[in-house]
């Protein structure tokens, strides 16, 4: 096991949140890293901006060959729908989504996408 220091002033072992939170973020750092291969099926991780990622879910109307693929962007724990339908160009899936990225997204964070978001290139 990989000993951790502890950031800051605090002295002796991690607590338990802090092992926690540890664990979440080594995890996000894999999977971002070895993204799983999205099948097209199930939720996917879309790359929003130059870090950041989103859930989107592909709408059961899509081609599995065609090169946009129609989704809706929803909150990666609620799966409350963000946006109206749309295309989404394959190069910008990042993977299947994992539980891990949604330290990423910012519907997590409490910010809203960005304004005309286009996602077809």
């Amino acid at each position: 096991m990989t000993r951790l220091r502890r950031c800051g002033h605090g002295p002796g072992t991690l607590s338990p949140g802090d092992r926690q939170a540890v664990t979440e973020f080594a995890a996000m750092l894999h999977a971002r890293r070895n993204p799983a291969p999205w099948t097209g099926d199930g939720d996917i991780a879309v790359r929003i901006a130059n870090r950041g990622l989103e859930r989107g879910r592909p709408l059961p109307c899509w081609e599995t060959d065609a090169d946009l693929v129609a989704l809706v962007l929803i909150h990666p724990d609620t799966e409350i729908p963000l946006t109206g339908t749309l295309s989404c160009a394959r190069t910008r899936i990042h993977g299947a989504w994992a539980t891990p990225y949604r330290l990423l997204t910012r519907a997590l964070a409490g910010r809203d996408l960005p304004p005309g978001i286009d996602l077809s290139t």
